[in-house]
């Protein structure tokens, strides 16, 4: 294969498959060339054309009429199914973005057709020009309270190294299901597959059943980020190394949602601990209700792992301690994982 094509294929898996930070590229100069190689009828044939359908994805989220939309979209589509007709996979990556795309479509009564290059002859099919670029969506204003982590040495993990970090602000709150849901119903977005579902539906309860790929489209479209697992830790811990966001005493129900029932418990609104469980830096909800991701990164054997941190509503009281850290894959999406984003001063 062509380098210059393998290299953007490795650039859009980090991003937009193993959720990695990148260094940015030009997206729609790297379709436009994404999509001359793989209109050459010798590609035609190669697996690696779900990459092209992945960034013709990720840019249709980022247009702001829908006539930019369905352009994007027709071609992921095109390209996506082209992928798992070769090659027969089941992979989430492709699978749910073709989810989300027929939820496009049947909302919109449209029937896709097919994008211009795969209508063309194999012979007269030209190199494809970037005739439209992304345009970020503008966002609602409610995207919640943010709190200032001034700049400063803190304890991180259970070593409690000193460790140094510049000032940032975090989300108060872990972002809720009403927030979320104007993401969705903004952009077009799909909403979660748990939505409405008892237990974990109130509105100002923290969104969940979201992948860290969903949680990194909510941040970039606040014009946020989320968290490292040094920040995560410092909004927690204070200068002191506290283990726990009140102080060092163990957790109780004033303080957290915790040791509930897996099956009949659920999550509190994100308010609900805010008098007895918020941080020195009045960041509340970091121990507890649910799981957070983290930007932070671990490799295991077969793939890229999250770092996640905090502990849930059905965790014993020591997983809520500030040092326990697991990992979960880009792709997991569950009730027990929600959310919050950090943003630079």
């Amino acid at each position: 294969m062509n380098e210059r094509i393998r290299a953007i294929n490795e650039y859009v898996y980090a991003k937009y498959v193993d959720a990695l930070r990148v260094e940015p590229l030009d997206e729609a100069a790297i379709l436009a060339e994404l999509e001359a190689w793989f209109a050459r009828p010798e590609q035609r044939q190669d697996p690696e054309c779900v990459y092209l359908g992945i960034l013709a994805f990720e840019l249709g989220f980022e247009q702001e009429d829908e006539a930019g939309q369905i352009e994007y979209f027709t071609r992921a589509k095109y390209w996506l199914e082209h992928h798992r007709a070769l090659t027969g996979d089941e992979w989430d990556a492709v699978d749910d973005r073709l989810l989300d795309l027929e939820e496009f479509f049947a909302q919109k009564g449209i029937e896709p057709g097919l994008p211009a290059e795969a209508d063309a002859p194999a012979d007269e099919v030209a190199p494809a020009e970037p005739t439209f670029a992304p345009i970020l969506v503008e966002a609602v204003e409610d995207h919640g309270t943010m709190m200032l982590i001034p700049a400063g040495t803190f304890l991180f993990g259970a070593a409690k190294e000193q460790r140094t970090l510049p000032a940032f602000y975090i989300d108060k709150y872990p972002v809720t299901n009403r927030q979320y849901e104007a993401f969705c119903r903004a952009t077009g977005y799909r909403f979660p597959k748990n939505w409405g579902k008892e237990h974990f539906s109130d509105p100002d309860a923290p969104v969940v059943g979201v992948s860290v790929n969903d949680a990194l489209k909510y941040s970039r479209w606040v014009g946020k980020q989320l968290p490292t697992e040094e920040q995560w830790e410092k909004a927690l811990r204070g200068i002191d190394g506290r283990p726990f966001p009140w102080g060092e005493d163990g957790a109780n129900d004033e303080r957290a949602c915790f040791g509930r029932d897996p099956v009949a418990g659920g999550t509190d609104p994100v308010t609900a601990h805010e008098q007895g469980g918020s941080s020195p830096y009045g960041v509340t909800d970091l121990a507890g209700n649910v799981w957070e991701w983290t930007a932070t990164t671990d490799e295991d054997e077969s793939e890229t792992i999250h770092v996640i941190k905090g502990g849930c509503y059905n965790d014993p009281s020591d997983l809520l301690d500030a040092s326990v850290r697991l990992g979960a894959s880009p792709k997991d999406k569950f009730e027990t994982i929600g959310f919050r984003c950090v943003k630079e001063v």
